[in-house]
């Protein structure tokens, strides 16, 4: 009987790093939690390799929020960046880096050089995590990815120095995105269990 994600090594240790470094923020640690949830469900459901590695991301996406982490101020890069130095796994490191499309953003944040250095090819992982970012909400209970992207659009209103259309283009990508992994759970549940040597690879 396989071991449920939840009980993972790795995951249990993510989960534990976003509680420490989230403790001060309780609605952001209710977001990676509800992030965490959504991202193991749709592994399990997609039967991606290494879904561990793929769940700790969505529970330490944004860890880079925490005070202590803040580097550059660009928190997917201020994340990745900790992560790296403690020695998480290289893949886990890169979805936190560039998760929900943030190298769109990057040249705006000063930051586009640091970025570049953790380069990240699109994959089922990379699409797992925008999706789980979205359908969580911002406290975790749940939205409509579009609901999402519309509560996105009002807390960084103020956000002028990345212009208007750059923005609306990373919304576009992260919804496409989302949309991706819905259909494909979709399908994957009227299906069935997908064998072993058929399952899709997380990148």
């Amino acid at each position: 009987m396989a071991t449920p994600i939840s009980l993972n090594p790795l995951v249990r240790d993510a989960q534990a790093l976003a509680h420490t470094l989230l403790a001060s923020d309780p609605r952001r640690l209710e977001h990676v939690r509800g992030a965490g949830l959504i991202a193991g469900m749709a592994a399990g459901a997609l039967g991606i390799e290494q879904p561990e590695r793929v769940v700790a991301a969505a529970w330490l996406h944004d860890i880079g929020y925490a005070p202590d982490l803040c580097r550059t101020g660009f928190h997917p890069l201020d994340g990745a960046l900790f992560l790296a130095r403690e020695g998480w796994p290289e893949s886990v490191v890169l979805m936190v880096a560039h998760h929900s499309h943030a190298a769109v953003l990057a040249p705006y944040y000063g930051v586009q050089q640091h970025m570049s250095l953790l380069e990240r090819h699109p994959g089922d992982g990379d699409d797992i995590i925008t999706f789980s970012d979205l359908r969580a909400g911002a406290n975790g209970m749940g939205a409509d990815p579009r609901e999402r992207i519309d509560d996105m659009r009002q807390r960084h209103a103020d956000r002028t120095f990345v212009p208007d259309d750059v923005r609306e283009a990373r919304y576009r990508m992260m919804l496409n995105a989302a949309a991706r992994v819905n259909a494909a759970v979709n399908r994957a549940t009227r299906a069935g269990p997908t064998p072993t040597h058929q399952r899709a690879h997380a990148s």
